[in-house]
C-alpha cells in the first residue's frame, strides 16, 4: 500500500530516461489516521505520476481528484519504471 511504504523514491523522467532525484521518508507509514492519503499526498505534491503496487480505493479517488496519474506495478522498482514508460509517454 502506498501509505504504508517507509520511503518514496522520486524519479525524473525526461525523453524516456529516468533518474533518481531523491528518497523521501514517509512519517505516516505506521499510522492509521483518518484521510491518510491526503497526508501522503502532501509528501508527493510535486509528483505528476505515482507508481505503486497498491493504493486503497478511497486513496485512488482522492489522488485522482488532485490530478495525479496512477500506475500500478509490482516488483522491482526499476523494472516497474521501465515497464511503465509506454504508459508515461504522454507525460515525457
Amino acid at each position: 500500500m502506498l501509505g504504508m511504504a517507509d520511503e518514496m523514491l522520486i524519479y525524473e523522467l525526461k525523453k524516456g530516461h529516468m533518474r533518481l532525484v531523491e528518497k523521501r521518508n514517509n512519517p505516516y507509514a505506521k499510522t492509521q489516521q483518518h484521510l491518510k492519503t491526503l497526508d501522503v499526498y502532501d509528501l508527493l505534491h510535486d509528483c505528476a505520476i505515482i507508481i505503486s503496487a497498491h493504493i486503497g480505493k478511497k486513496g485512488i479517488q482522492r489522488l485522482e481528484e488532485r490530478g495525479v496519474k496512477l500506475i500500478y506495478k509490482k516488483g522491482n522498482i526499476l523494472k516497474a519504471l521501465q515497464g511503465a514508460i509506454k504508459e508515461l509517454k504522454p507525460y515525457t
